[in-house]
């Protein structure tokens, strides 16, 4: 049903399963983001590429990491906005050895006014998913045609910071890298990089989910060093859809 020109109501119905390990509410948050990726994804028609999803495991290979998987269905939501909560709600029901949290949800989405450009495209790869503390790897990164981008951290685990690492916070004459200037050629480069833990990380947990985010734009876009997540969100849906792209490399880090 269309409610204007540029939004749509959308339902949907998610679960999350859990265990003793896991409160009520925490599940019923999980599945009310469910609900709200499925709704969205109506919508926009949005898919979440394999590459993009990180193996939500604890160390013992046992438990499902909550926080882990609410950090994934976060990112799926980065393209599309809800306007405004229209009903949700949830129940318990019983499964087979556990328990799941029911969410139905009825939303208005804001609908994008562009499309992505099929003939701008980035991408950006690392040849694992698991990295020590210490750990040298290359990111690489290539584009289909000439463009700027960033490179951003999100670290779900530490205040949801999203901070710059390319170019360096500490470069203040430059907050992005073009890349195939004048119609060149060199539409690769690889970065060397070092796998590092945050300070705010502890000795409880051996492994941490983290994010590295590139963002690839056709004009020159003007980055700050450090953003909060919902405000690096907001910025990246104010650049239109047919002039950005987005690429999501999830990983764990452990310092064992």
């Amino acid at each position: 049903m269309i409610s204007s020109a540029n939004a749509e109501i959308a339902r949907a119905r998610a679960e999350y399963l859990y265990g003793p390990g896991t409160t009520e509410n925490d599940a019923c948050e999980l599945a009310l983001s469910k609900a709200k990726t499925k709704a969205l994804a109506s919508v926009l028609g949005e898919s979440v590429s394999a590459e993009e999803l990180l193996s939500c495991r604890q160390t013992s290979g046992k438990l499902a990491d909550y926080g882990c998987e609410l950090n994934q269905v976060t990112w799926t939501q980065i393209d599309g906005d809800i306007k405004k909560t229209i009903s949700e709600k949830t129940q318990k029901e019983s499964r087979e050895g556990a328990t799941a949290c029911v969410a139905e949800i009825e939303v208005d989405v804001d609908i994008p006014s562009k499309k992505p450009d099929p003939n701008f495209f980035v991408r950006a790869d690392f040849k694992q998913t698991i990295f020590r503390v210490g750990d040298n790897f290359n990111l690489d990164i290539e584009f289909s045609d000439a463009g700027h981008y960033a490179v951003f951290n999100w670290l779900p685990h530490d205040s949801n910071a999203v901070i710059r690492v390319i170019p360096t916070p500490d470069d203040t004459n430059l907050s992005s890298v073009s890349i195939g200037k004048d119609k060149s050629k060199n539409l690769k480069t690889t970065y060397q990089m070092v796998a590092g833990w945050s300070d705010s990380y502890g000795t409880k947990r051996k492994f941490y989910d983290e994010y590295l985010l590139v963002i690839a734009t056709k004009k020159p876009q003007k980055w700050l060093s450090q953003y909060s997540l919902d405000d690096f969100k907001r910025m990246i849906r104010e650049i239109p859809n047919d002039e950005r792209r987005l690429v999501k490399k999830a990983y764990q880090i452990t310092k064992n």
